[in-house]
């Protein structure tokens, strides 16, 4: 949170308190670290909260009492040693809500409970809680369940405060408001009320600043009552984010499939009967799904999901949509899912690679029959066979996201038969299939075949296929250092567990992943002696374990945690006082001794980058980080200071914490959105000397756009003279299952899709990864145009070159659209691989004339 009372989101757990500027999209509205919002209490008028009943007469018997906080606040603009009082004291807050010290708050909660205990069993009419959100990224709750117990061990569940108090009060605000939620409709008893606060899937906030419990008549005491059914927070939690994201995906399917059918160009008889059949597949309601650890939210969930996409199919045979559609689309843009199958966006599956990288194309297909069909699928007229080897199929599964907004972004290899591929494509749910292309030794030339795909009583189809394979060797090591926060050092962090993590770092290192990260626990696994402070003592066990699972990074980044988010000391070093002349002399042995480490394993000192304060912006602190920087560049001047400041202004930070560093790498959004004052600054300290690289830390991932947010960032990085692209979190998964985003804690924001066990690829990885090779295309054409040039040649093949340079990345950032990061925003995304094939021309032009 800022001074005017804003909270912000984080980078996430680079350091252990979780601060940052992530910004999510849906409910959750923000990159609130580049602006502020601000409100007053005028903002909250009358009718936003609910209305008093004076005919009811309230007695609160949670007043005074005590009660259990789960977990531990920590939303450090309100947390106080008063939290454990403040919220039976009969006080609410006044002022930014979030701000005051009255207030309770948590930051990215899986759930909250609240439990208050009455001292003995009372009757309970009524419950209430204050809460407040509409702004600044803070989202109403999806859900307050109030659960009664008489000895807290078996508990009933009483009801949702949230549905009870909207079926009385009405809907959220649209706005800020502070909102009493309140009920005097329970017929309940019980020692202990449970509050169990459920956010938003993705929703990083929760707050509140009094509860209150109203006794009821004191008959009910004895009465034969129903209590609700027992169970508890853990199960309810569970069983009501996946019901809850259910039952939303079902409104939400319904009412877009409705709006399809009244917008498509039918005869009023057609509507008519087709909106009949899915009132129909409505009144059914959706699909009870029991919410276990082997849910995956993969459309359709359930057969009466699926049966309202038969109604689709219905609606694309009245559209004269063939049984079985094949188009050719970009695998860049995001799937409509309700509404007619889109246009082929080409007549024919186009292909231009250098032997040696990845390139991908897509078809869609459109499913009008009333049943699943099985397509077998191959390739005809291209080298390799049916199915060659340096061809990859993906099935592009549908699931659902935190933010109940379904993606076609998951990448699955297809199931192989023989020497075809078998895939089943569903009745009105538009499914793709992408194909990965690696040719590697396949002589230079131009190939033409076809792609087939069959199926019983639908016959067969062919879809063309050019691949042009162009005489140059793409380079196994890459220039563009590309990192993640991956953290696979020691038994991994956040989705990377032992089951997975030998699956993820073969995933990343084969998408070019040549900058890792590790925690700091790499390097501070060490003692000095107590005698002689000079004299240290390493365990290089878990350095060496990690450095041997990238053997070929161009460079090991490491984030030091010595610093909160907002600057707060967090730890000096063997207890010397931060700055002093024994702390220097601490941080030279230490560094040093793991500099001499490094290069026994044959790795430089320039190979090292320690991020020392993350995310330094207005009002950080930053002693700390000038002090270890200074130190550290005193001892080892080689190791790289490596930081990734968030000053809306940076021009007004301190200019210091530029001087000590040598890789800034501000926040990419940032730049896009704070314009040129931003942009000069940074190239201003890219030409005294300090490299420049980007990062992106925006969410959830599977929101956000491949071409935009992720593949376009190496040609901006080229375009500012960058040397490195980052993105927070490969392997950050929101602690839940890519799978079901309905658990997940916070985000998620990796571009994979992760279990417990299992990697599998998505469309946003595979963006990152051929945004490396369109940087290595600029590297390899500036390098050959150099080499012509100092070799004596000025023909107009070498200038037509070095102008292609000077304009290719213009082209591809040229325009609005692209600075739009969310995927469902309308873009142009075939532009830089029409820039890319003019680049594959000029160094093909090149080499013939050498």
């Amino acid at each position: 949170m800022n001074s005017r009372g804003t909270p912000q989101e984080s980078v996430g757990e680079r350091r252990s308190t979780g601060q940052g500027i992530r910004n999510s999209f849906g409910p959750v509205v923000a990159l609130l670290s580049l602006f502020t919002i601000s409100f007053s209490t005028s903002t909250v008028r009358p009718a936003d909260r609910p209305p008093a009943d004076q005919s009811l007469k309230r007695i609160n018997i949670a007043l005074g009492k005590s009660y259990r906080l789960f977990p531990k606040p920590n939303y450090r603009h309100c947390t106080d040693a008063g939290d454990e009082k403040q919220l039976t004291d009969g006080k609410t807050t006044r002022g930014y809500f979030w701000t005051q010290k009255g207030t309770v708050g948590w930051q990215r909660p899986r759930y909250v409970t609240i439990t208050v205990d009455l001292g003995r069993v009372e009757p309970i009419q009524g419950v209430s809680m204050t809460t407040a959100a509409g702004t600044a990224g803070v989202t109403w709750p999806l859900a307050v369940h109030i659960l009664v117990s008489d000895d807290s061990k078996t508990w009933h569940n009483a009801g949702d405060l949230v549905a009870l108090d909207q079926a009385e009060h009405g809907p959220w605000p649209k706005r800020y408001a502070i909102r009493k939620l309140v009920t005097q409709k329970l017929r309940t008893r019980g020692r202990f009320v449970q509050f169990l606060i459920v956010p938003l899937p993705g929703g990083p906030f929760v707050f509140t600043d009094e509860v209150e419990v109203f006794r009821g008549p004191a008959e009910w005491l004895k009465a034969n009552l129903d209590r609700g059914q027992a169970t508890d927070a853990v199960t309810l939690y569970q069983e009501l984010r996946v019901q809850r994201a259910l039952q939303h995906r079902w409104n939400s399917d319904r009412a877009a499939l409705s709006e399809a059918i009244d917008s498509a160009a039918l005869k009023d008889s057609v509507r008519q009967q087709l909106q009949r059949q899915l009132a129909a597949v409505v009144a059914g309601g959706p699909d009870h799904v029991a919410a276990g650890p082997s849910f995956r939210a993969v459309l359709p969930i359930g057969p009466r999901h699926e049966a309202l996409f038969r109604v689709q199919a219905a609606l694309w045979r009245e559209l004269t949509v063939p049984k079985l559609a094949v188009r050719v689309a970009c695998p860049w843009d995001p799937l409509p899912l309700f509404g007619p199958p889109p246009a082929s966006s080409a007549e024919a599956i186009e292909v231009h690679t250098m032997r040696g990288e990845y390139r991908a194309a897509a078809i869609n297909l459109a499913n009008s029959t009333d049943r699943t069909l099985t397509v077998r699928v191959w390739l005809e007229d291209l080298p390799g066979g049916s199915a060659p080897p340096y061809v990859t199929l993906h099935e592009v599964p549908w699931t659902d996201t935190s933010q109940s907004k379904p993606v076609a972004a998951a990448l699955p290899v297809a199931e192989r038969v023989d020497a075809a591929w078998r895939l089943r494509v569903r009745p009105g749910l538009l499914q793709q299939l992408w194909l990965t292309f690696h040719v590697t030794d396949l002589k230079p030339g131009r190939y033409s075949g076809r792609l087939v795909l069959e199926a019983p009583s639908v016959g067969r189809q062919t879809v063309p296929v050019r691949l042009r394979v162009w005489p140059l060797d793409f380079p196994k090591q890459t220039t563009l250092w590309v990192g993640g926060w991956s953290y696979t050092d020691g038994a991994g962090s956040y989705g990377i567990t032992p089951q997975n993590r030998d699956e993820f770092l073969k995933h990343l290192q084969e998408h070019f992943v040549n900058a890792p990260w590790a925690t700091a626990a790499v390097l501070r696994s060490f003692r000095f002696d107590k005698n002689d402070p000079s004299n240290i003592h390493l365990d290089t066990r878990r350095l060496d374990e990690w450095i041997a699972a990238w053997p070929n990074a161009k460079v090991y980044l490491v984030f030091l945690s010595v610093a909160h988010y907002g600057g707060a000391v967090k730890t000096a070093l063997g207890g010397a006082e931060i700055g002093s002349k024994e702390f220097n002399q601490r941080v030279a042995t230490w560094i040093s001794a793991w500099v001499r480490h490094l290069r026994s394993k044959g790795i430089a000192p320039n190979r090292l980058g320690l991020l020392i304060h993350d995310e330094p912006h207005e009002g950080s602190d930053i002693t700390a980080l000038l002090a270890w920087a200074k130190a550290i560049q005193a001892a080892e001047p080689e190791v790289i200071i490596w930081e990734d400041p968030t000053y809306r202004n940076p021009a007004a930070a301190p200019p210091e914490l530029f001087e000590v560093c040598d890789v800034l790498c501000p926040n990419r959004p940032m730049w896009l959105d704070r314009g040129e004052p931003f942009a000069r600054f940074y190239l201003k300290q890219r030409r005294r000397g300090r490299m420049l690289q980007f990062y992106s830390c925006s969410g959830p991932a599977k929101l956000l756009d491949p071409y935009s947010y992720y593949r376009l960032q190496a040609w901006h990085c080229w375009q500012v003279g960058g040397t490195g692209s980052f993105f927070w979190a490969f392997g950050d998964n929101g602690y839940a299952s890519s799978w079901n985003e309905y658990y997940a804690k916070h985000g998620p924001y990796t571009p994979l899709f992760l279990d417990k066990t299992s990697v599998v690829a998505g469309k946003h990885m595979e963006a990152i990864r051929e945004s490396v090779e369109d940087y290595e295309y600029l590297v390899m054409l500036r390098r050959a145009v150099d080499q012509a040039k100092k070799s004596g040649r000025h023909d107009e093949t070498v200038t037509r070159a070095e102008q292609l340079l000077e304009a290719a990345v213009s082209k591809v950032l040229a325009g609005d659209d692209v600075k739009q990061i969310r995927w469902h925003q309308p873009k142009d995304r075939s532009t830089a691989d029409r820039v890319r094939v003019e680049l594959l021309k000029a160094l093909t032009a090149l080499g013939e004339r050498n």
